[in-house]
């Protein structure tokens, strides 16, 4: 059975397939620019001390599976034709080529963020992680009168905090096996694919959802952001109302299927997810915390000054 392309709709709607069009690329650029001010902060300050090890090894996998679940319901004609049994004749997921742009470009910069945590965990001297900025989630370390006796090249060792934490790991290895037995269970024939990647949405949705908590209570803790680019929060922000955006007006003045909204779980619950959290941010950036930037600038720290 040979499937339509449904996804050139412009023919027949060519003003809301304009502005769809723009929706999704106006929120690419904005959820994809959002990435950038946390790696350009990370570069300037050469450490990643006050960004939470969790949101770091959680977020590659969640944009894993946001891009399995994109280029698989995009793509494989089987979920397609499941899609359409389940929905009626003509009805296909609502995913555009934009959220393949973004869901692929977001998991490969979460990469390179991650690998720049391990990067810097051993470029940065032991003592000025537990000195101004240790980490409030970890017990306070005592040192001795032997740490005096360090070598310089013992300095330079991995750091605990980039580590994820203990419930992190766990969370990660249940999500693992939970897609790989689904995943075999596809391939017996016992569950079908379009399922299967209903599930790996899932798992993006529950990753967006705890990710987000480690950085809010690392923040409370600290009682300060610094550390952690707001700049990506007002993009994140931007991005998540012009996806949603986008989803709405396919889904309704193209598609005619108003279900194609909840039916994209991965998409809608991101953009929701994502709001919400933004907000958390932004308060404690702009209210809660806004003077324990300033107040920290006069006493410096090691670590804090910029390379020419």
């Amino acid at each position: 059975m040979e499937i339509p392309n449904v996804n050139i709709r412009a023919s027949d709607h060519p003003f809301w397939n304009g502005v769809v069009s723009f929706c999704g690329v106006a929120y690419f650029i904005a959820w994809s620019y959002s990435f950038y001010p946390q790696l350009i902060l990370n570069y300037r300050r050469k450490r990643t001390t006050g960004l939470s090890p969790d949101f770091i090894y959680l977020n590659p996998l969640g944009f894993l599976a946001l891009t399995l679940w994109s280029w698989g319901a995009y793509y494989s004609p089987i979920a397609r034709r499941q899609y359409e049994e389940r929905h009626g004749e003509g009805h296909f997921p609502e995913v555009s080529k934009s959220d393949l742009a973004f869901s692929l470009h977001a998991f490969l910069i979460s990469t390179i963020t991650l690998g720049q945590v391990w990067w810097y965990s051993r470029k940065v001297n032991k003592s000025s992680i537990y000195g101004r900025e240790e980490d409030p989630l970890l017990p306070h370390q005592h040192h001795n009168g032997d740490d005096d006796n360090r070598t310089k090249g013992d300095s330079l060792v991995s750091v605990e905090p980039t580590k994820p934490s203990i419930p992190c790991q766990i969370a990660l290895a249940a999500l693992f096996a939970a897609a790989g037995i689904s995943a075999v269970s596809v391939w017996l024939g016992k569950y079908q694919l379009l399922d299967w990647l209903y599930l790996v949405s899932s798992i993006k949705l529950i990753i967006s959802t705890v990710k987000y908590i480690p950085q809010v209570v690392l923040n409370w803790k600290l009682r300060s952001v610094e550390g952690f680019a707001i700049g990506q929060i007002i993009c994140d922000l931007i991005g998540s109302v012009l996806s949603f955006a986008q989803l709405v007006i396919s889904s309704i003045f193209i598609s005619h299927d108003p279900q194609g909204i909840i039916a994209n779980p991965a998409k809608l619950g991101l953009s929701f997810l994502s709001l919400t959290f933004d907000l958390i941010f932004i308060v404690q950036k702009y209210w809660l915390f806004r003077n324990a930037g300033r107040e920290e600038e006069g006493e410096g720290g090691p670590g804090d000054e910029e390379e020419d």
